[in-house]
């Protein structure tokens, strides 16, 4: 802590008080650091694993390897692999088609004139059915 001294002439002498800011820069400079730390703990990260494209050459031409594509189309229709299903029927049929085919992700794909909320409860009917593994295409097939 510093002090001045009065060195003038006579009387008492008596410290003059003055402030040392050293303790409050470092104080402020420590919240700092913890603020910069805990901010970037807090942050929110969504991973997304595509797979990687294969070759067109490796992969075999057979019915059991084509995967079951659940789409939306504009009008609402839904169909798996291009048959038609009912919303009653859509629980039953999907998964009956995956322990078909020996596979356990279904591809999904909506047009993008469906409303989210029809979207969402062909997705919560397949969830009802079973399927663990939902896999959202990224490029259209319904047209």
């Amino acid at each position: 802590m510093g002090m001045n001294v009065d060195a003038g002439g006579g009387g008492k002498k008596r410290a003059t008080p003055t402030i040392n800011i050293t303790p409050l820069v470092d104080v402020v400079l420590v919240v700092l650091i913890i603020f910069m730390i805990v901010t970037t703990m807090m942050t929110r990260t969504f991973s997304l694993n595509l797979p990687k494209e294969e070759k067109k050459d490796a992969t075999p031409n057979d019915s059991d390897v084509k995967p079951v594509v659940l789409t939306v189309d504009k009008s609402g229709v839904i169909r798996a692999n291009q048959t038609v299903l009912g919303k009653a029927e859509v629980r039953e049929r999907v998964i009956r088609m995956l322990a078909a085919k020996n596979q356990k992700t279904l591809f999904f794909d909506a047009h993008d004139q469906v409303p989210y909320g029809q979207a969402v409860e062909v997705i919560d009917l397949v969830r009802a059915g079973g399927v663990k593994s939902i896999a959202m295409l990224t490029e259209t097939v319904v047209k």
